[in-house]
Parts: structure tokens; C-alpha cells; sequence
């Protein structure tokens, strides 16, 4: 098979769609959650960091528990997909449910970093099993590199929607949206991959 045929591939569309919107996801909560929590819920910076520091500790242990979760599922994309939604529920709550309490506000950025931190590692071991054995090199880079083309592009964006309306509800909404479209192309590709099978 050609590289380029690998592309259009439903495995690739899979990979790409759910790279480009999870990676955009946890450079959004990366860079804008410190001024958020500041900005929109009158947090002092140091407990916004400490929320964050907390996000990023729950991300550390989600890409080892999910891993490991993902070495024992029948299909390697299912904890892919969990993320997907799990992040979709966390951002909404974050956005259309102001949490006062600091211990509700701490276990909400757990969720977010468990989930939008720990998405790595099941997504790299289902590209790896995804591509053919010679071509593995090739798909992880490309995969990568597609990836990278958000994280430069997406908090910029966020950040010129924050300028141009004053408010954080557009940036967020915009990674809402990118889950939730890379999860129905997600779904969309399994069921093409299905029908190929059949024939």
C-alpha cells in the first residue's frame, strides 16, 4: 500500500481526527485554565496554578492508567474515544457550571487532566498497531506532525477569540466542537472500516 493511500485509510482518518481535536484540547487547558480560573471565577493565581499543577498530576497518572487499560481492550481506540467524551462532559461542566468550591473545582481538573493529558499514550499505541509493519515510522511521524500543526495554531486562535469578544466562552466552545465532530468523523470511520471488512 502507498503512503499516500494510507491516508485515506478509515484507521488514519481515525488517528487524525481524534489527535488533532485531543491535542487542541489539552493546549487549550494548558494555557488559557490559569487565566480563566483567575479572570472568569476571581481565583487568586496561585490556587489557579495549584488547579492546574493538579490537572497536569492526574495527566501524568492518565496516560499510565489508560495505557495499561488500552493493552487490555479489544479494540486499542475505545479509551481513545472515553477521552474524547470525558473531555466534551469536563468542558462543559468547566464552561456552563461555575464551580465555587475549591475541592469541586480541584476533582473537575482531575477529570480534565486525567482524561485531556492521558489520551497520549492509548492514541500512540493505536497508531503504532495501526500501521503495517514497515510503515510504522511513517505513520507516527505523520500523525505527529498533523498534531503539531494544532498545537501552534489552535491556542493562538483561542487567544485572538478572547481579544476580539472579551469573553472565553468562544475558545472553549471551539474545543467542544472540535471533540465532538472528531468523535462522530471517529465513529463515521469505524463504520466505513466495518462495511470494508464485509466486502
Amino acid at each position: 500500500m502507498s503512503r499516500l493511500a494510507m491516508i485515506r485509510e478509515p484507521a488514519m482518518k481515525q488517528i487524525m481526527a481524534s489527535g488533532i481535536s485531543l491535542i487542541s484540547v489539552q493546549y487549550g487547558i494548558l494555557i488559557f485554565t490559569v487565566l480563566y480560573l483567575h479572570s472568569r471565577l476571581q481565583i487568586e493565581v496561585l490556587q489557579a496554578a495549584t488547579l492546574l499543577f493538579v490537572a497536569q498530576g492526574a495527566g501524568v497518572a492518565g496516560r499510565i492508567l489508560l495505557a495499561a487499560w488500552s493493552d487490555r481492550c479489544r479494540s486499542r481506540y475505545f479509551p481513545v474515544m472515553v477521552c474524547m467524551v470525558a473531555v466534551i462532559v469536563g468542558l462543559l461542566v468547566l464552561v456552563w457550571l461555575p464551580l465555587s468550591s475549591m475541592f469541586m473545582l480541584g476533582c473537575l481538573m482531575a477529570w480534565l487532566g486525567f482524561f485531556g493529558f492521558g489520551w497520549y499514550g492509548p492514541w500512540v499505541a493505536y497508531v503504532a498497531e495501526s500501521a503495517l509493519v514497515d510503515k510504522t515510522g511513517f505513520v507516527l511521524g505523520l500523525a505527529m506532525a498533523i498534531n503539531q500543526l494544532a498545537i501552534v495554531s489552535v491556542p493562538p486562535l483561542m487567544g485572538w477569540m478572547l481579544d476580539i469578544t472579551g469573553s472565553f466562552m468562544l475558545g472553549w466552545s471551539l474545543l467542544i466542537a472540535m471533540t465532538l465532530l472528531g468523535l462522530l468523523m471517529t465513529i463515521q470511520c469505524k463504520g466505513e472500516a466495518n462495511e470494508s471488512h464485509r466486502v
